[in-house]
Order: C-alpha cells, then structure tokens, then sequence
C-alpha cells in the first residue's frame, strides 16, 4: 500500500482539491483507492464522495475520516493507494503523516503569502532524514500570468525543493466540477481535460512510484 499526502501551512492552497483528483486519476487507472480525510471540521473529501455517489458518478471512491495515521493503518490494508489531505495548519499529526508517506505534496499559490509558509513547511519537514526526499512542491490554483508562475518557479528552485512538473491552475469549470462530485480529467471541456491530464500523470508517477 502506498500513500500520497496533501499537506499546507494553511488553506485555501488547493489541498484537498487535489487530493480529490489523484484519488480520481488513480482510480480510472484500477487502482483500489482509499481517501483518508483527516481534517475532521471540514470533512472536505468525505462530504464530495458523498456527493460523487448521490449522483452515481463512477468509479466511486472511497473517503473516510481519520483522526490519526495509527488508526488508519489498523483498519485499512486493501488499498493500493491511500491519499491523505490532512488539515490546513500543520501540527504533530502533519509530521507523523510525512514520515509515513512515499510522497509528500506540497500544494502552494504563486504569492509570496502562500509560498513563505509553504517553504517554511517544507524547511522544517526537510530536516526529518526520512521525509527530506519525499517533498514534492505543486503550483496550484495559479492565475494566468506566466510572470508569476515563473517567479514562483524561481523561488522554489532556490529554495532546493522538487517541484512537480505540472501545475493546477484556478479555473472555474474546475469548481464546478468538484462541486458535483467530479474531479481532474473527468470534466467535460476539453481544454480543462487535457490540462488535468498532465498534473494527474505526474501525480500518479510519483504517487504509485513508477
């Protein structure tokens, strides 16, 4: 069983929009995916698979709440992948949550106010020997200026991190998607198609470690 976690300084980044669409890609890849939904005050991805089967989407996917990695591990051994989207402000659950994981996510926008506390995150997750080489950053819910995203880029390359070679930007037939209980590729543009495309096969790569 791999597992793929999602975690952030703070919200707002794309965290559990993305946890939703590699559990997707993963799952029309026939994988047995399990989302592990550990922010218990928002239940983000519990309540969207609930949504996902209201409107009998397939494949289903199954997402259930956890408050700890032990209680996880005790109840789960069928999946060939779990994803993590763990809370918005990183604690001790954060930490354990790395050290367990193959890959560790790092979703951040292209400001300096999500990308400070992502770095932050990152610097200190890195000092761990066990999770340095798992910390992959991803620009995430990006605008259209290519300025920006290269800035970002920049910024992320001097700061010694990997950064996934894709990135998700902030595009409202996205939302709705999600809002419906779809996620990534599943949409029905197919420009939107074709970009979810390419960050859900460097997910997945990373995730299922291909």
């Amino acid at each position: 069983m791999r597992i793929a976690s999602f975690i952030g300084q703070k919200g707002g980044v794309g965290k559990s929009t993305l946890a939703r669409v590699l559990a997707v890609a993963a799952s029309h890849e026939k994988y047995k995916v399990l989302i592990g939904d550990f922010d218990l005050e928002q239940l983000t991805c519990v309540e969207w698979s609930a949504m996902r089967l209201r409107h009998g989407i397939e494949p289903e996917i199954d997402a259930r709440a956890f408050k700890s990695l032990k209680k996880l591990r005790k109840t789960v051994s069928e999946y060939d992948l779990v994803v993590v989207d763990t809370r918005g402000l990183a604690d001790e659950l954060t930490e354990d949550v790395s050290k367990e994981s193959d890959v560790v996510f790092l979703p951040t926008g292209t400001s300096m106010d999500d990308l400070r506390p992502t770095l932050a995150l990152a610097r200190r997750l890195a000092k761990t020997r066990s999770v340095s080489n798992k910390i992959v950053i991803v620009l995430s819910k990006t605008g259209r200026s290519e300025r920006l995203i290269a800035e970002a880029e920049a910024t992320i390359a001097e700061a010694g991190f990997d950064m996934l070679n894709a990135i998700w930007p902030e595009r409202d037939g996205f939302q709705a998607d999600l809002d419906v209980g779809r996620a990534g590729s599943e949409t029905h543009n197919p420009y939107l198609k074709q970009t979810a495309k390419a960050i859900e096969t460097a997910m997945i790569a990373l995730a299922m470690g291909r």
